[in-house]
């Protein structure tokens, strides 16, 4: 495409509004022409402005351009420390004018001086983290910074992001190796923050880094009891799920429970003793089971409202109370304003000696609550496999369904947990094979790449070609978690080898874009179409063309790919290979008779964007073939490409 002087000015037009809402692309090219004058005055700090907003959101020829204005001074004050952090970001990301930069800053003898010389790498880390900007992290711990770095008051970045509520600052840090139980000078620890705060995703991915539960802050409370005393229900949920202990107290002797109480954070309570915490009415241990029967009835009225003696002696977990209360005729059948009867509240603790008392006594075993979960539902749910076993000697209906037809299963795969699951089968429960709340059987255990669960169901009659409403099943999932065992677990079997997504996009669109070679292989030889088109019109060599995947690409091409087949946007391998940076990929195609000439709905060949780019390699690839091929009526185009 030669773009005429008087074009350039609509292309401005164009990009303004894109690179305003965050186009990465639009704002790139906005920068370049800003910097050299093209459809719009030169003005070098709109272009520093624009190319600053595109490398933070990733764009490697941004990174490398902002590099270069950093190191020579254009519309940014010039700081070599700066210039080194973008050119690393760029060459990470295997730009190779940047990684020549580098290189060039290291045989000079700047490369160890030039942060230092600015900002130190670590200062550069703390206010990155502190701006909420993950790019800039990540380009100062390129550059050197500590992650265990720390303020005057001891606290760390992790402590900072975990304060400012800010999931993927704190995601990253930890995958970078943060600390997950650090301490500052006050005692407080991350999780103790995310536990005060209330943020139950950030509490979750702190304990999967092994932050420690027990950890007190100055005060002796646990981050259960911090969690607790707010009435943050979903973060105490969180740490109670992973054994954080609700028996623990602070220097004060309250306990979690307690703090809730006082707080008056009913569902927070209810929650707790759902566990098995419990509020101090009497000292249980000091008493017979008479006094403490007299302290439930005293009790009851104010601390658990319409729950009946026997209800509580059951949550409880006081079985001479309870043994007591059936002598004395108590129905065991007794329900709360939740339809709940204690045998109910037996089968969700897990009490199995219990839920035998009480069927004993005459409970009924398939009496569901107003949510319509039987006790086995509640037993399946909450993974409690002893109870599971005891209902289900005593009549319990493995295959009962709830008002959404959920059954024992359901609730259990939903749960994770696994001996439940196979407890249930073996006992004859199968798979439903429907969608409940947008999800079933198979999926969640797919999902979850639960390897066991997900064989179980397939012996069980689970159909592996069960989709969710984005059109996925089991297959997809797996594909998507990269788990090689759960592939080749599903693929024997699988019936479905053509079938699209919402998006239109097969499994092999997938692989391409994962990069998973030899799923893709599979794939293949089980029969998928390698030309199929999604609703945009990419195809999976477009896909792995625009990721560079550069194994794939040579797959797919070797399987008679269409090579020159272009999306809805006019697109071909050839010209997102090009937009990819990927040189190999670019060669590839070429030899395999990409056609040079094609031109996108922009009138855009693919040599216009490797000269945009300035991508010297590509070009001169691009040309040698062209040469070759004795083709020279090529047209280069003198604007900027996307990143």
């Amino acid at each position: 495409m030669a773009i005429r002087a008087q074009d350039f000015s609509k292309a401005v037009k164009i990009l303004y509004p894109l690179a305003r809402g965050g186009d990465k692309g639009a704002q790139y090219r906005l920068a370049v022409m800003h910097r050299n004058g093209q459809g719009t005055p030169e003005n070098t700090k709109k272009a520093a402005y624009w190319m600053q907003r595109s490398a933070d959101q990733g764009c490697k020829r941004a990174q490398y351009a902002l590099g270069v204005f950093y190191e020579e001074g254009i519309g940014v004050d010039q700081s070599l420390g700066k210039a080194v952090i973008w050119y690393q970001a760029a060459a990470d990301q295997g730009h190779r004018n940047a990684t020549k930069r580098l290189t060039r800053l290291q045989t000079g003898g700047t490369f160890e001086t030039a942060i230092a010389n600015d900002m130190s790498p670590d200062e550069a880390l703390m206010l990155a983290v502190s701006n909420d900007d993950v790019a800039a992290a990540k380009l100062s711990l390129g550059a050197g910074a500590d992650i265990s770095v720390k303020n005057e008051y001891k606290q760390t970045v992790l402590m900072e992001a975990v304060a400012r509520r800010n999931l993927k600052m704190t995601k990253f840090l930890l995958d970078k190796g943060a600390d997950a139980n650090a301490v500052d000078v006050y005692k407080d620890r991350p999780l103790l923050i995310a536990a005060t705060k209330g943020d139950s995703n950030i509490v979750q991915e702190l304990i999967k880094h092994r932050a420690r539960l027990d950890y007190k802050d100055v005060n002796g409370n646990t981050a259960l009891m911090l969690a607790s005393a707010k009435g943050h229900k979903k973060a105490v949920s969180q740490l109670l799920r992973y054994r954080a202990s609700h028996k623990a107290k602070n220097r004060n002797g309250e306990t979690a429970i307690v703090l809730a109480a006082k707080g008056k954070h009913q569902a927070t309570v209810k929650l707790l003793e759902k566990h098995g915490a419990h509020l101090p009415i009497v000292r249980k241990e000091q008493l017979s089971a008479k006094h403490k029967l007299a302290a439930i009835n005293k009790g009851a009225k104010s601390v658990y409202k319409d729950w009946s003696p026997l209800m509580i002696a059951v949550w409880r977990a006081q079985d001479d109370v309870l043994a007591l209360l059936l002598k004395k005729g108590e129905n065991p059948n007794q329900m709360d304003k939740q339809g709940h009867t204690p045998l109910t509240r037996a089968s969700m603790q897990g009490y199995e000696s219990i839920v035998s008392r009480l069927i004993a006594a005459g409970a009924v075993v398939n009496k569901a609550d107003k949510s319509g979960k039987t006790p086995l539902m509640w037993a399946a749910e909450q993974g409690k496999s002893k109870a599971v076993d005891v209902l289900l000697k005593a009549g319990a209906k493995v295959d009962a369904e709830g008002k959404k037809k959920q059954t024992a299963l359901f609730y259990a795969i939903a749960g994770g947990h696994e001996d439940t699951t196979a407890r249930l089968l073996a006992a004859g429960a199968r798979p439903h094979n429907i969608l409940i709340d947008g999800k079933g059987e198979i999926l969640i255990a797919a999902n979850t790449m639960s390897l066991k669960t997900v064989a179980r169901l397939l012996r069980a009659g689970g159909d592996a070609g069960l989709r969710d409403a984005n059109g996925h099943d089991a297959f997809w999932y797996a594909v998507d978690s990269g788990n090689a065992a759960l592939v080749n677990l599903l693929h024997k079997n699988y019936r479905y080898i053509d079938r699209k997504d919402k998006s239109g996009r097969t499994l092999l669109h997938k692989a391409a874009e994962l990069e998973q070679t030899d799923v893709a292989a599979l794939l293949i030889q089980k029969g998928l179409d390698v030309n199929i088109a999604a609703e945009d019109g990419n195809t999976p060599l477009m896909i792995a063309a625009s990721r560079g995947s550069t194994h794939i690409v040579k797959l797919l091409i070797s399987k008679e790919a269409e090579i020159n087949a272009k999306n809805n946007v006019g697109n071909t391998p050839l010209i997102l290979a090009v937009m990819a940076n990927s040189p190999t990929s670019v060669k590839l195609l070429l030899e395999a008779g990409a056609d040079t000439g094609a031109r996108n709905d922009k009138r855009e060949q693919a040599i216009d964007l490797a000269e945009l780019a300035n991508d010297k390699q590509i070009i001169e690839t691009i040309k040698a073939h062209e040469e070759k091929s004795g083709f020279f009526g090529f047209i280069a185009c003198k604007a900027s490409s996307g990143c």
